[in-house]
């Protein structure tokens, strides 16, 4: 954990834990040493209450124990406020970075993972790391702290009493510790297993339509039912545990304060009834403090798996060199405020796909700055293929690419942010309004420029700025959502805007509408857009340069070219 939240730790958050874990050591002492005054206290004035010549004061003693009620009930107060702010801080920032990381995984990496399961390593996994902090990492330095401090106290009223509470108070632990050692395994695939769980509902929420179409609910129903009662088993286990954990440390103490008073009471010197209470109180608030430690076996195994699941995310960003702290580099120029220069594409002896198979293969291909180019041809020709590469999401097996004159792959994230932009067949809308989602691709875009991109893409007479498109646009047609996803990349402003089937769901009018004015807009952006070859048809006539992909050799319509797809 503290691999992936370290870089993240601002100085104020980590000066409130600091000032957390501070609060509750003094509300933990506090405790400790109330304990012990008020039983100090309550014997010696029963003492003196039988004493008709005694002048002992009962003001110093009664001021101390009200002083040291106030001081552990604010501590504890401050110390929730600290600690639990800190700690939502510092969990804001790892799911900020983790949805950061997942956003600049390569498309076949991001894909690999199920929707479900990101959204739970986002939500849930995150949420389970604030136990790192809140319920092992302060419970172990508040009892380690009352520990020493309690057994060097019990130690100076009595060696006795200080190796007794010690051994005693080792044993329940060394129990603790050999039975947590089931739990953090436990505990850690419990984790795992609600995950998965919970991946599957939302998976099943999602597909509810498709089942409801096959008559699968009952069986979906059934499926899930199985897998959360199977959590109840190992969840009930660790119930178990911790409870013995306790009643290991309540048996311990009992024992423990049996030894203090039968040594404290008998002997040729016994203590004095006063001091005896002190120390069989301050025995209890000690083996008290260390019932905390239980529980941390199965809250560390819960945190660490959960940790692990979101290292996956940051670390896949990381080896793909799209990590959100990535340094940028190379010579590219940010997105110009004013028009865009557009970015020639050069392509030569290109074999890409995915794995080690080919299913694409380009000898020669070059397109001019400020071209529009439309790739056509039939499903598997290679068409998605070539602009994923050309997006910088997949590298070359071979072969040599450059966008401007570098390779988009690498490119840092924020540079490829700037530089081009992919709108792919199925482009992600978030809930919300059509302007929500136009500012997403230019947040400080005036409503002027709003109105523009959708006239640009065709949809200003049938939407408004308000409309509201529902979770993943389904307020909308499959056309509407695809020109909504192309006012967003007019928005961007790129070099480069490469486009993955534009006109699929559109008529050949309004088909050829939309290229145009995306053309007009742009003037000097290239485009390169993959049209299948049904959804060609006059489109084609727009274009600058056609390139046809087929099983077999490919040609353009202007040059010859060398390119095959399989």
């Amino acid at each position: 954990m503290a691999e992936l939240a370290a870089p993240l730790v601002s100085k104020p958050a980590g000066t409130r834990l600091v000032i957390g874990l501070l609060l509750a050591l003094t509300a933990a002492v506090a405790s400790a040493a109330l304990m012990g005054l008020a039983g100090w206290f309550i014997v010696r004035s029963a003492q003196t209450g039988l004493s008709s010549t005694s002048g002992f004061s009962w003001l110093y003693p009664s001021a101390g124990v009200e002083a040291l009620a106030v001081i552990r009930t604010a501590a504890r107060y401050g110390e929730r406020l600290s600690t639990h702010r800190s700690t939502l801080d510092l969990l804001a920032q790892v799911r900020t970075r983790l949805f950061a990381s997942a956003t600049r995984l390569p498309m076949a990496k991001l894909r690999s993972l199920r929707s479900g399961d990101l959204l739970d390593r986002v939500q849930a996994d995150v949420d389970t790391l604030d136990r790192y902090v809140l319920a092992v990492a302060v419970p172990a330095v508040v009892c380690t702290v009352v520990g020493v401090g309690s057994l060097t106290v019990l130690t100076i009223v009595r060696p006795f009493f200080g190796v007794v509470a010690a051994s005693l108070l080792i044993l329940a632990l060394a129990i603790n510790l050999t039975m947590d050692r089931g739990s953090r395994r436990l505990g850690g695939q419990l984790a795992v297993d609600r995950a998965a769980a919970r991946a599957r509902v939302i998976e099943a929420i999602e597909g509810r339509a498709e089942l409801a179409g096959y008559g699968a609910r009952e069986l979906a129903y059934d499926e899930l039912r199985d897998r959360f009662a199977a959590l109840d088993d190992p969840a009930r286990r660790l119930s178990v545990r911790s409870a013995n954990g306790q009643a290991v440390i309540a048996v311990a103490a009992g024992l423990a304060v049996a030894a203090i008073l039968a040594a404290g009471t008998g002997g040729a010197r016994p203590l004095d009834s006063a001091v005896l209470a002190f120390a069989a109180l301050l025995t209890l608030a000690l083996f008290d403090a260390a019932k905390t430690i239980g529980s941390i076996g199965q809250e560390a195994g819960r945190a660490r798996a959960a940790w692990h699941r979101l290292r996956e995310v940051t670390g896949l960003a990381r080896a793909a060199g799209r990590d959100v702290e990535s340094p940028g580099g190379g010579d590219v120029a940010s997105r110009p405020a004013g028009a865009p220069v557009g970015a020639d594409v050069v392509i030569r002896r290109l074999s890409a796909g995915y794995g080690t198979s080919p299913v694409l293969e380009a000898a020669h291909l070059d397109f001019a700055a400020g071209s529009l180019v439309i790739l056509s041809g039939p499903s598997g020709a290679g068409k998605t293929t070539l602009l994923s590469v050309l997006a910088g999401e997949q590298p070359a097996i071979t072969g040599e690419v450059r966008v401007g004159g570098v390779d988009p792959y690498d490119l840092t994230y924020a540079q490829r942010s700037d530089y081009l932009t992919l709108v792919e067949a199925d482009s992600g809308i978030l809930s919300g309004t059509i302007e929500d989602n136009l500012r997403l691709a230019r947040p400080e875009a005036s409503g002027a420029e709003i109105d523009h991109a959708l006239r640009v893409a065709v949809l200003s007479g049938s939407v408004e700025r308000s409309t509201q498109v529902g979770p993943g646009g389904s307020f909308l047609s499959g056309g509407q959502r695809r020109r909504l996803a192309l006012a967003q990349a007019y928005l961007r402003r790129p070099r480069l805007i490469l486009l993955d089937e534009p006109t699929e769901g559109l008529d050949q009018a309004t088909a050829a509408q939309v290229l145009t004015n995306l053309r007009a807009a742009l003037p000097g952006t290239t485009i390169v857009a993959a049209i299948h070859a049904r959804n060609a048809g006059d489109v084609v006539a727009y274009a600058d340069r056609t390139i046809q992909l087929t099983d077999g050799m490919a040609v353009t319509d202007r040059v010859d070219e060398s390119m095959a797809g399989r």
